[in-house]
């Protein structure tokens, strides 16, 4: 009754069980086909060296990826190139940077010097002001108008270079503007003061 067409072909056994049952088989029959088919179901087929197999997969794996790491791709050769550039350029340009050079930066000694005068300046610009207020006053229209707008003129370039000094109070160049301009406002007060009479 065991038929090993049946075993390996699940339509066949679908037609052997519903021949069994058209030919009014015994149940002893039937029942001796259901046995059949379940040990067959039962018996596992083995794969031949199905581990060696799984274990051969496995090296090879291993051994692709060892040979991608120790290669790295042309990108990677790109990028690793490209970093040691940047490093190198950032390194280059830290060590070799041209120091600020002094005439730049004023040091503290000539800076305590520099607004020693401009405090000097300051003091005698505010007595040259009460001494040139009142003369301005009495000035043709024309003249007033010209001394007030030069003066106006250098007070704002003196407040622009005090917000400067405020951020950077070592910048030489600057301490050089103010200076001139405390210099020329004094100059322009001396002159009113001394024409005005």
């Amino acid at each position: 009754m065991k038929d090993k067409n049946s075993r390996k072909h699940p339509e066949a056994w679908a037609d052997r069980f519903k021949q069994l049952r058209a030919d009014n088989s015994s149940e002893i029959a039937r029942d001796e086909f259901i046995l059949d088919l379940a040990k067959s179901l039962q018996e596992k087929e083995k794969a031949p060296l199905l581990w060696a197999k799984i274990e051969n997969n496995l090296r090879e794996e291993k051994q692709s990826k060892a040979v991608t790491f120790f290669r790295p791709h042309l990108l990677l050769r790109v990028a690793a190139v490209f970093i040691l550039v940047i490093g190198t350029g950032v390194l280059w340009q830290k060590f070799s940077a041209p120091q600020i050079s002094n005439s730049r930066i004023l040091s503290k000694n000539t800076l305590q010097k520099v607004i020693s005068t401009e405090k000097s300046y300051e003091a005698a610009i505010a007595e040259l002001e009460k001494l040139a207020s009142p003369k301005i006053e009495k000035m043709e229209l024309e003249l007033m108008f010209l001394y007030r707008d030069k003066l106006a003129i250098i007070d704002e370039q003196i407040e622009q270079c005090r917000e400067e000094l405020s951020e950077n109070p070592g910048n030489a160049h600057i301490r050089r503007y103010m200076l001139a301009a405390l210099q020329d406002k004094k100059e322009t007060l001396q002159e009113i003061v001394q024409n005005a009479i």
